[in-house]
């Protein structure tokens, strides 16, 4: 997976156009995503993820950018409610794979409850906030890379503003150096020559 974000980030380093179509700055802004059923599906975790996030949008300054995943865009546009604690994000389109790096990239910050997220989010050296109980990555949080606030508003704007004080901690390569994949072809080769 770190093979693939490095040679990939290189890509949307080239080509993606993200940040310009949104009138975005590197490190001046939050990405965010929100997508699992859990979180999406019930109504009063959704309004707490996102009230949390337009308070880090207000108390930091910085805008939050949340791509929709379908499942949480139908949830808004079922609940105007919800549609109007989410009026202080910046809401766009679901984006692809190399817009997607490029938003991670250019972050401040990451708030996420996907998984592969999470570690995308290392390795390109940007705090994460994880909107879970729980991760499979529980190495990113036991090396302070991460923290777990689940869908509460008051531990997603302490972690935030933690990691805005104090940064994160430096950290050794937990998932290998981005050279995977070379050795693997080596030692192949090796094997069949």
């Amino acid at each position: 997976m770190y093979d693939n974000s490095s040679y990939f980030s290189a890509l949307a380093a080239e080509r993606s156009v993200i940040l310009k179509t949104h009138g975005l700055v590197a490190e001046k802004f939050v990405l965010a995503t929100i997508h699992r059923e859990n979180n999406t599906d019930d109504a009063d975790r959704l309004k707490a993820i996102i009230t949390g996030l337009a308070e880090v949008a207000s108390a930091h300054d910085l805008p939050v950018v949340l791509p929709l995943h379908p499942r949480t865009q139908d949830r808004l546009d079922r609940s105007p409610e919800l549609a109007t604690a989410a009026k202080d994000l910046v809401l766009i389109p679901p984006v692809g794979y190399l817009d997607m790096i490029a938003l991670e990239r250019n972050a401040r910050l990451v708030i996420t409850d996907s998984g592969g997220v999470q570690k995308e989010a290392f390795f390109f050296n940007k705090p994460c906030v994880v909107l879970r109980a729980e991760t499979e990555w529980v190495e990113l949080v036991q090396h302070g890379q991460a923290v777990l606030v689940d869908a509460d508003p008051k531990r997603i704007k302490e972690a935030v503003a933690g990691f805005m004080k104090h940064g994160k901690p430096t950290c050794g390569d937990l998932y290998g150096d981005g050279h995977a994949a070379e050795r693997i072809i080596q030692e192949l080769e090796k094997a069949f020559a």
